[in-house]
């Protein structure tokens, strides 16, 4: 009987330490799977910034060239700053989903 019980405390050792293993292997996967997942995060935000500034920097430019164009019309320019500016709203609209977007997904 002794040594019964002795070889169900061994094997229920072996088991339990084996049961260990595999969890301790695979809180490291999904530890990685988690730090990957902060990474692809992060650099979706990178990109949403680029293309927010890049879209900016362009309508910057746009609307430069406007003040400086001496030939248009007063009814044009006005016709044109106020698609800038909705143009520029536009952007922030998408920045502002595609932010929340990338926060609603990693939060889940």
């Amino acid at each position: 009987m002794v040594s019964q019980l002795g070889d169900f405390e061994f094997e229920f050792q072996k088991k339990a330490t084996r049961i260990r293993e595999q969890l301790s292997k695979k809180e490291v996967d999904v530890k990685g799977k988690v730090a990957d997942m902060q990474k692809i995060k992060l650099e979706a935000l990178k990109r949403t910034e680029e293309m927010k500034y890049s879209a900016q920097h362009d309508l910057e430019k746009i609307t430069q060239d406007l003040m400086k164009a001496k030939e248009l019309e007063a009814e044009v320019r006005t016709k044109l700053t106020s698609e800038i500016t909705d143009l520029k709203n536009e952007i922030e609209r998408k920045y502002s989903e595609m932010k929340n977007t990338i926060a609603e997904k990693t939060s889940q």
